[in-house]
């Protein structure tokens, strides 16, 4: 699929440029955790946030009130080399199971709480105009990558 932007004008910034873009990475990943959770007959009660994007603060928020969640991040934000230092040290034998490693090496940095008038934005944005937005521009996104294939 290619991508786009609707709705802005000449009123927009950069910023909100970039805002848009935040927010809509994280409703697709609250649509598709959705998904996910509803087909393992899961749920989850918080989000830890890594990489990259965590350094963002208004990342970080955005997350919390789409997800309705409270949203950390840690203090090392490379998760990968974290989980990879856990695994050895219980291979090792330095802890003797998963949950002492995570709690002797994850030392969570911050928290960011929901605000609940955004989260209730959110949601309704989310379910009335957001999540329903493929209905209307894939057909178009298609004929799009004809031409430019």
């Amino acid at each position: 699929k290619r991508g786009m932007i609707i709705g802005f004008d000449v009123r927009h910034t950069y910023a909100h440029i970039y805002r848009s873009i935040l927010e809509a990475i994280a409703l697709t990943m609250r649509n598709n955790v959705d998904k996910m959770c509803l087909d393992l007959n899961q749920s989850f009660t918080k989000l830890i946030i890594t990489g990259g994007g965590s350094n963002s603060d208004l990342m970080m928020q955005i997350f919390a009130d789409v997800f309705n969640l409270p949203t950390t991040r840690n203090c090392v934000n490379g998760a990968a080399s974290v989980g990879a230092a856990i695994c050895a040290t219980v291979g090792l034998g330095v802890y003797p199971d998963f949950a002492t490693a995570i709690k002797k090496m994850v030392k969570i940095r911050d928290q960011f709480d929901v605000i609940k008038e955004n989260e209730i934005l959110y949601k309704n944005y989310n379910e009335k105009v957001y999540s329903v937005i493929p209905e209307y521009t894939d057909e178009l996104l298609r004929k799009s990558t004809a031409i430019f294939s």
